[in-house]
């Protein structure tokens, strides 16, 4: 069985390429170059060296998946009969997704695949930005940036930005958290003679008008006490503190029966809200539900019974399980099919029958809710009447 050689470049031109790869490189008869897209290309081709570049396979394709996995069969197809060396941008294992296809190649016993050299790019982009590394950061990738992955107590390094499109399509993400005026870094060609950094405010990222595969952009920690309260882990820290010895005085002494009402009135203020059609009132009654939900759940956890996350996963495990016809296999074309997915997936809980009492507090209380938030009727009243009338 023959191998493949998966030769890394480093990030930046040949003074930053260490001699042994230098010297791998020069002694081969032919490269298979992904791209000729890089800054120690030209004194690969000084040496008179046999190069074949995939260039044109990112033409012919629609898709970068697309472009891979042409990349990958020709190699394939090349290695039957000799050993094929395999030059690639970077490090071999840094966001190189035709690496990660052949090394399946290999666990599959198609191939072997062997790794050599060159400096990610992480190191030059750090030192070029001067990234103090060690209160912490994250690398993240542009192709599949979330919102979850967002975390602004880390320095952030981000890839596979390459222009104005893909450039605006992360700022969009990262203001999804980031204030807009964020102070950002672009890095292109770090380490290189053609290095550039370019700083502007989150919301100007996108006006650059650039274009280059060595793009990395840099979202410096920022400390913020608007951006904390945004996230739970924050929030049940918040909480279990306001529940500790060292907490609130009301806070620490109460137990779920004593706050039963509360979760009521709070009910209460957010159909009015509601009903109101006032948003932010709705944003701050919802909040004050998630208070009930939260102290409850800090209550529990001082006592070692079970705490918030727990009420997060019985949560989102009863939308997946009760929602088979979005999360999984089933098929839903009607109303009627909805009823039969729906009865069979609350079947399969286990669940014993009761009687829905809260149905009746719900359709009987909510109707007194409205008189009450529309026409002023205390509810005294209503339920004055409601005794009169039987």
């Amino acid at each position: 069985m023959h191998t493949i050689n998966i030769i890394g470049l480093g990030s930046s031109d040949i003074d930053n390429m260490p001699l042994g790869v230098w010297r791998f490189l020069t002694e081969c008869d032919t490269l298979y170059m992904r791209t000729m897209d890089h800054p120690a290309v030209q004194a690969l081709e000084t040496e008179g060296l046999n190069i074949t570049s995939f260039d044109d396979v990112y033409e012919e394709s629609d898709t970068f998946s697309e472009t891979y996995k042409k990349i990958v069969d020709v190699l394939m197809t090349e290695v039957r009969n000799k050993d094929v060396n395999y030059v690639v941008p970077g490090h071999p294992l840094f966001y190189e997704t035709t690496t990660e296809l052949l090394l399946e190649k290999e666990q599959a016993g198609e191939v072997k695949v062997n790794l050599i050299g060159g400096g990610s790019f992480i190191d030059v982009v750090i030192n070029a930005l001067k990234v103090p590394v060690n209160e912490g950061f994250q690398l993240l990738d542009a192709t599949l940036l979330e919102y979850s992955d967002l975390n602004h107590h880390q320095h952030t390094l981000i890839t596979q930005v390459y222009d104005q499109i893909s450039l605006s399509e992360a700022k969009l993400t990262l203001l999804e958290l980031y204030p807009a005026d964020t102070k950002v870094k672009l890095a292109d060609s770090a380490g290189s003679a053609d290095e550039k950094i370019y700083e502007m405010p989150l919301h100007e990222l996108d006006h650059l008008n650039i274009v280059s595969n060595r793009l990395t952009l840099y979202i410096p920690k920022v400390a913020d006490e608007g951006l904390d309260h945004r996230n739970i882990h924050h929030m049940t820290a918040l909480f279990d503190r306001l529940v500790g010895e060292d907490g609130c005085p009301w806070d620490k002494v109460q137990t779920h029966q004593s706050i039963e009402k509360n979760l009521i009135e709070e009910t209460y203020e957010v159909i009015e809200a509601i009903e109101r059609e006032d948003d932010d009132a709705v944003v701050e009654e919802l909040g004050d539900i998630l208070l009930q939900v939260a102290l409850h759940s800090a209550i529990a956890n001082k006592d070692g019974y079970f705490d918030f996350y727990d009420v997060l996963k019985s949560l989102n495990d009863k939308i997946v399980r009760r929602h088979p016809h979005v999360f999984g296999d089933a098929e839903v074309n009607d109303m009627d099919d909805l009823s039969r997915v729906w009865k069979a997936a609350k079947a399969s809980e286990g669940k014993k029958e009761k009687v829905k009492y809260e149905k009746e507090y719900g359709e009987k209380v909510l109707k007194w809710m409205h008189e009450t938030i529309h026409h002023q009727v205390p509810l005294s009243e209503l339920t004055e009447e409601k005794r009169e009338k039987e």
